[in-house]
C-alpha cells in the first residue's frame, strides 16, 4: 500500500492531481505551479516513504471491501485492518491525494479540477440564480481523502441536541452520551489547556487538531467588532458551556499542514500487509447472491472488474455517491428500479430521500481602506517550506466562524441554528483575495471579502435519484432549497447579524467595509438594502449551498442502528408515524407554520414506531458515512462523520470477533 523505503525519496514525483489542471487565472498559474514543485520536493511535506500509493491490482477476494476513500472510508478500513486476521480492501474512484493539497491555503485550487472534484451540480430551482449554468455547484472530493482535501478544515462536533434529534428520529443508541467516546477516540488535540479543555477534548487519537499557525490581522479585528456588537466571543466551539459565539476555529491540521483521515488512519498502517488500497477504481454496484452482498463491481482503466467480499461490503462513498451505488445495485424505491429495469434486491423507498444540507446567503463587501495587505511572494513560500509557518499555513479569514440563534431557535435546547463564515485574505491581494488570482489585481475601489450566513437547521428536504444505469453518469440532485419559508427567515436573521458586525466601529474605522455594488445591483429593484425583499432576492441569487450533505440513507429508514442495510422485508419507516402530540401523520413530513420553536431538519417531531430488533436485514452490507446521519448537525460535519465511522468500524469488529 505504501512506497517502500528503497523506492522513495526527495524530490518526489507526485502522481496525484496537479494545480496546473485547475482553473487558475493565467497571471498566477506559473508561480503556483513552480511553488507546487518546491512543495513536492520537501520531504517534511511530501513524506514520500509514507504516502499511500495503492496496489497495482486488487486480489480476487477480501474479507471486507470498503467503497470510498473520503472521510469515513479510511477510518473504517484502517480500524478493520488493526485485526491481522482481516483482509481489507479500500476502493477509491480518485487518485492519491496531491502533495500540494497539504498546503492549507491551496485548497480552492483543487475545486473544479476534474482530477480531484466530482464536478457535481444540482438541478435548477429558485436558488443559485447567479450561476451561468442553472443549479448550484457542489464541489465534492474525488481523490484519496475525499472532500477533506477541498474543505475549510474546521473541527466541530455539533451540539448535544443534534444527537437527541437522531434518537427521536429512530436512531436508538446514537445520543450524545453514546457517541462521546467515539469523538474522543479519533482526536489528538494539540492545544489542551490553552484553547481546548481536557474535559471536552482528547489526545492520542490519529487525527491532529489545532488552530492554524497564521491568522490575518483582519480576523482579530473582526473579533473586536463582534464584541462591540454585543455578540459573544468564545475560545472553543466544542465547549458545551459556550453553545453560541465566534472564535478562531481548531482545524484538522498539524505543523502547518492539512490532515485528512486518509493521511491520519492509512499512513500509519504502512507495515500492515492485510490492508490494500485500490485507487482510480470507480465502484459501479454491489454484487449480491440473493440478498447477501458478496462483492463489488468497479470500473478501472475502462474495464469492468469484480472483487469478492467474504464477510461484508461497506459503502463509505458519501451522502451523494453511496445512495447512487445502492440504487444501481437494486436497493432503493421499486418504482425507480423498475423504471430503469434494475433487478430489485430490496425495495427501500427512502434510499436517496431525506437529502439535507446547510444553506444560506453569500454577501459581498468591499474594503475601501486597504490595511496591512498580505501578498503571496517567494518570501512567504520560503517561510512555509523551511519553517512551516506564515500565510500558506492557513485559509485566510475562513478560519474564523461562529454560531448563533435565529429568531426561530429553541434556546432552551442550546441548539444554534445559524453559522457564519468569512472569506478573503487567503494570501494574495486580488479581486477575491484568493490564492490563484493574478498578482497585483487589487481593484481600485477596494478589496473584496465575503460573509456567509447559513441556516444550520433548515426545514427544506431534498432528494436524489438516478437518470441512467450508467455508473459514470452522475445522479440528479434536487435540494429544494428555501422550499420551506422558515429557512428564509433564518437566513435573513443571519444576514442582519453580518451587517451588525461589519458596521461595528473597529471594522468601519480600519477597513471601511461596504456592500459591493457589482453584486448588489441584481436586487436593487427588489427593495431597499437589508429589507426583507432585498435579502430574499440576495439569498436566491447568491445562495450559499454548503457542502455538508447528509441523510440520504438515514438510520431507521435505510439502515438499522448498527448501519446494516434493511431487507425488502424490513419494517423501518413503513409503519405508522406520529407527531409529538400523538397525532398520526403518515410517512411524509407535516408542513408547519413559522413559530418560535419549529422542528429542525428531517422531522424532529416525528417518531418512528418500529422495534428495530425485529427488522430483517440485507446480509453483509452496511453504509457508514454522512448518508446515515438522519438530521443535520449544527456545524461543519466532518467531526461527526468521523465519529460515525469509528462507531461503524466497532460494530463490524464486534460482530466478526464474537
Amino acid at each position: 500500500m505504501i512506497l517502500a523505503p528503497e523506492d522513495c525519496g526527495c524530490p518526489y514525483q507526485d502522481p496525484g492531481a496537479s494545480i496546473s489542471n485547475s482553473p487558475i487565472c493565467n497571471g498566477m498559474l506559473l508561480f503556483m505551479t513552480l511553488l507546487e514543485g518546491f512543495v513536492s520536493g520537501r520531504c517534511r511535506i511530501a513524506e514520500p516513504c509514507r504516502r499511500v500509493v495503492g496496489v497495482k491490482e486488487a486480489d480476487e477476494e477480501y474479507d471486507f471491501v470498503v467503497v470510498g476513500g473520503g472521510v469515513a472510508g479510511p477510518i473504517v478500513a484502517g480500524r478493520l485492518a488493526e485485526n491481522k486476521e482481516f483482509k481489507v480492501l479500500l476502493i477509491e474512484a480518485g487518485g492519491p491525494d496531491p502533495v500540494a493539497s497539504r498546503v492549507p491555503s491551496f485548497y480552492r485550487n483543487f475545486w473544479n479540477n476534474p482530477e480531484t472534484d466530482w464536478l457535481y451540480r444540482t438541478q435548477p430551482g429558485n436558488f443559485c440564480l447567479n450561476e451561468k449554468r442553472k443549479g448550484c455547484v457542489w464541489p465534492r472530493g474525488k481523490t484519496l481523502g475525499g472532500s477533506a482535501v477541498l474543505n475549510g478544515m474546521m473541527y466541530h462536533r455539533g451540539h448535544a441536541a443534534d444527537y437527541e434529534d437522531w434518537v427521536k428520529f429512530g436512531a436508538k443508541g446514537w445520543s450524545w452520551t453514546d457517541n462521546r467516546a467515539y469523538f474522543d477516540r479519533s482526536e489528538d488535540n494539540k492545544q489542551i489547556g490553552s484553547v481546548a479543555k481536557s474535559s471536552y477534548h482528547s489526545t492520542g487519537g490519529p487525527m491532529p487538531i489545532q488552530q492554524f499557525r497564521y491568522t490575518p490581522p483582519i480576523v482579530q479585528d473582526l473579533l473586536r467588532g463582534i464584541n462591540e456588537s454585543g455578540l459573544p466571543v468564545i475560545d472553543d466551539m466544542n465547549d458545551p458551556n459556550t453553545p453560541v459565539g465566534f472564535t478562531v476555529a481548531q482545524t484538522f491540521s498539524n505543523n502547518g499542514q492539512r490532515y485528512t483521515t486518509a493521511r491520519a488512519y492509512l499512513e500509519p498502517e504502512s507495515e500492515r500487509k492485510n490492508l490494500h488500497v485500490l485507487l482510480e477504481a470507480h465502484a459501479s454496484r454491489v454484487l449480491f447472491d440473493g440478498t447477501r452482498a458478496n462483492g463489488v463491481e468497479y470500473i478501472r482503466k475502462g474495464e469492468r472488474k469484480t472483487v469478492s467480499a467474504t464477510k461484508e461490503v461497506i459503502l463509505s462513498a458519501g451522502a451523494l455517491n453511496s445512495p447512487h451505488i445502492l440504487l444501481l445495485s437494486g436497493v432503493g424505491p421499486k418504482d425507480t428500479l423498475d423504471k430503469f429495469e434494475i433487478p430489485v434486491v430490496a425495495d427501500l423507498p427512502h434510499v436517496g430521500q431525506n437529502l439535507l444540507n446547510h444553506v444560506g446567503v453569500t454577501l459581498h463587501f468591499l474594503i475601501t481602506k486597504e490595511n496591512n495587505t498580505q501578498t503571496l511572494d517567494w518570501a512567504d513560500a520560503t517561510e512555509y517550506l523551511l519553517e512551516g509557518t506564515g500565510p500558506l499555513t492557513a485559509d485566510g479569514m475562513t478560519q474564523m466562524s461562529g454560531v448563533l440563534y435565529s429568531s426561530l431557535a429553541d434556546k432552551q435546547r442550546e441548539q444554534p441554528d445559524l453559522q457564519f463564515f468569512f472569506n478573503g485574505y487567503y494570501a494574495e491581494c486580488s479581486a477575491t483575495g484568493a490564492v490563484g488570482e493574478p498578482v497585483g489585481d487589487c481593484p481600485q475601489n477596494g478589496r473584496n471579502i465575503t460573509s456567509n450566513a447559513v441556516a444550520l437547521q433548515p426545514r427544506s428536504v431534498g432528494y436524489l435519484t438516478i437518470n441512467s444505469t450508467n455508473p459514470l453518469e452522475p445522479p440528479l440532485f434536487y435540494p429544494k432549497y428555501f422550499s420551506h419559508p422558515d429557512d428564509m427567515v433564518m437566513v435573513k436573521d443571519g444576514a442582519r447579524y453580518v451587517r451588525k458586525i461589519l458596521e461595528s466601529k473597529t471594522i468601519q474605522s480600519k477597513y471601511g467595509v461596504k456592500l459591493d455594488p457589482s453584486h448588489t445591483f441584481v436586487c436593487d429593484k427588489a427593495g431597499d438594502q437589508w429589507s426583507d425583499k432585498w435579502l430574499e432576492c440576495m439569498a436566491r441569487v447568491y445562495t450559499d449551498a454548503q457542502n455538508h450533505q447528509q441523510g440520504t440513507a438515514a438510520i431507521s429508514r435505510v439502515v438499522d442502528n448498527e448501519l446494516r442495510v434493511f431487507n425488502v422485508t424490513g419494517k423501518s419507516f413503513s409503519g405508522s408515524l406520529r407527531n409529538r402530540k400523538g397525532a398520526w401523520c403518515g410517512s411524509t413530513r407535516t408542513r408547519r407554520t413559522t413559530s418560535k420553536a419549529p422542528p429542525p431538519s428531517a422531522g424532529w417531531w416525528i417518531t418512528v414506531v418500529v422495534d428495530n430488533e425485529l427488522v430483517f436485514n440485507v446480509t453483509g452490507l452496511r453504509v457508514i458515512d454522512a448518508s446515515v446521519m438522519p438530521t443535520l448537525v449544527t456545524g461543519n460535519p466532518q467531526g461527526a462523520i468521523m465519529m460515525v465511522a469509528e462507531r461503524g468500524a466497532d460494530f463490524i469488529k464486534t460482530d466478526w470477533t464474537k
